[in-house]
């Protein structure tokens, strides 16, 4: 005979029933769905119940490259989801970026910072309000033309410092010497000629750089709703945050000799003595920025992406040596008649195609064309995306011989014979962007320093070329990794190298403008 006690009991129960019933739903229907307005397939989906995508997520991290590669064989010109190191975000495909890349409702800065961490303390060069955007624009893309010479000096001192004058083969890490180099010559046009050439900030920069990158790529490990908290007991984090104080405590006495200096120019009536990086966000902000945490961010942005493409050009001349012959009979050419000027760089034609299809082969991403919605975006075939949906373009068609001929295979020339066709001369240029090759991004929201990094590359290039011979060493053969949406180069690997002979004497060129 049932009680009281027991009715109660048995309502209590049924009622526990229901509500675990209900939530079960509830999880699953927003597990199986997404938020973008339609039932995008996941091409890594969880299993039945299988409530946390930590076991997804690493798998993507370590298979990315095989499951993005899938994801487009399968869905061709369709998005699909995915779930990545970035999140759950729809995968589009390339035409899809071509015709939203003016789409201004989607956003890049905020799934930036969000993706690497920017909410972070120690992360405050990824996480800082003040925008690149408008002073590379404004101050360094204009000055392009007066930075040439310069550039010039610090890449020849920068290189033959790095690679030094032997003239028998001895080896070189590519990961940590051509980074070397690049933060030179970045740093002469950012921090001026006292900073350029200090070894201690370029020292602290670097690394940095390198435990920013390898700490946020930990960070993907844990579940976004963690990272705010775990943080704090990682001691990677630690680390980040004690080399970005070392950073502050090393630049402030150069910031106060500068103020100084500025001040005595303008009871003088003189104009300000400086015209680099620091001075630019001082006009620019109004002071309010952290000199520290924003060369930093000029760091990340600037060294690190340009060590990797000059990196992994290095390597493909290295292993395709036919090409050295040509590349330096077209320097000495250009450099012959026209001197050094911004216009010789972008006459090394042959030059910027063995860059740009380096660019093609190996990007700095499988996951490029990453933005938020910051309303709801109608697609290309007619479906809406629902605000907040984050969105990234594969690049996996890079290596498909539907958009290159022969596209798996290296070819130093492939981009000059477009330059030479009526109708891709336009999307040729290492420079310009494409759906077709997204190395730079695409749109609106293209890297603004490209310019910069191109003639830098060259630069660096033009050094190399004429006063060294390099080499792989005996069966090496460099391996990219892809973890996650990034794809690495191999730091590894290394590079023998040898003075040579010069066909024209690099150094004494004069520049034009």
């Amino acid at each position: 005979m049932m009680t009281d006690l027991d009715l109660v009991l048995g309502k209590s129960q049924y009622a526990l029933f229901c509500g675990i019933t209900l939530f079960s739903f509830f999880v699953l229907k927003y597990s199986l769905l997404d938020n973008s307005g339609k039932k995008y397939p996941y091409i890594n989906p969880k299993k039945p119940f299988e409530f946390s995508n930590q076991r997804v997520v690493q798998d993507f991290i370590e298979n990315a490259k095989d499951i993005l590669v899938k994801g487009r064989s399968l869905y061709k010109n369709t998005p699909y989801k995915a779930h990545t190191d970035l999140g759950d975000v729809l995968v589009i495909p390339p035409e899809y970026a071509e015709a939203l890349k003016s789409e201004r409702k989607l956003d890049f800065s905020e799934v930036a910072k969000d993706d690497t961490h920017g909410y972070i303390p120690g992360f405050e060069p990824i996480g800082s309000p003040f925008d690149l955007v408008p002073l590379v624009n404004k101050y360094l893309t204009r000055a392009l033309a007066k930075l040439t010479k310069p550039l010039w000096v610090e890449a020849s001192l920068g290189v033959d410092n790095v690679l030094g004058n032997s003239t028998e083969w001895h080896p070189i890490n590519p990961g940590e010497d051509i980074m070397r180099i690049v933060s030179r010559m970045s740093s002469r046009v950012f921090m001026g000629e006292e900073l350029c050439a200090d070894d201690d900030w370029l020292k602290v920069s670097i690394e940095y750089t390198v435990q920013l990158f390898q700490t946020a790529d930990g960070l993907r490990n844990y579940p976004r709703w963690a990272r705010p908290y775990v943080h704090w007991f990682l001691p990677s984090c630690q680390s980040v945050r004690r080399k970005l104080q070392e950073a502050r405590d090393l630049l402030q006495p150069h910031i106060e000799r500068r103020k100084a200096a500025k001040q005595e120019a303008i009871a003088e009536g003189r104009p300000s003595p400086f015209d680099d990086s620091i001075e630019w966000f001082e006009k620019e902000y109004d002071g309010k920025s952290d000199p520290a945490t924003e060369q930093i961010k000029l760091s990340l942005v600037a060294i690190h992406t340009t060590t990797d493409l000059l990196m992994e050009t290095m390597f493909n001349i290295a292993i395709h040596p036919e090409l050295l012959g040509p590349l330096r009979e077209e320097l000495v050419t250009v450099l012959s008649t026209e001197g050094l000027k911004k216009t010789s760089l972008y006459n090394l034609k042959l030059m910027d195609s063995v860059i740009k299809e380096s660019q093609r082969l190996r990007p700095v991403g499988l996951g490029l064309f990453r933005r938020k919605a910051l309303a709801d975006i109608k697609l290309p075939n007619g479906d809406v995306i629902k605000k907040g949906t984050k969105i990234i373009c594969d690049t996996t068609h890079q290596w498909n011989s539907e958009y290159y001929p022969d596209a798996s295979k290296f070819d130093g020339y492939r981009f000059l014979r477009m330059r030479q066709t009526p109708g891709q001369d336009k999307h040729a240029h290492l420079v310009s962007t494409s759906h077709d090759q997204m190395g730079f991004g695409h749109g609106i929201h293209a890297c603004p320093g490209r310019f910069f990094a191109a003639n830098e590359i060259k630069i660096a290039l033009c050094h190399m070329l004429l006063k060294y011979d390099w080499k792989m060493p005996e069966g090496v053969v460099p391996k990219s990794k892809a973890l996650g949406t990034t794809l690495l180069g191999d730091r590894e690997a290394k590079l023998m190298v040898k003075r040579r002979e010069v066909e024209v004497d690099i150094d004494a060129i004069e520049g034009n403008e």
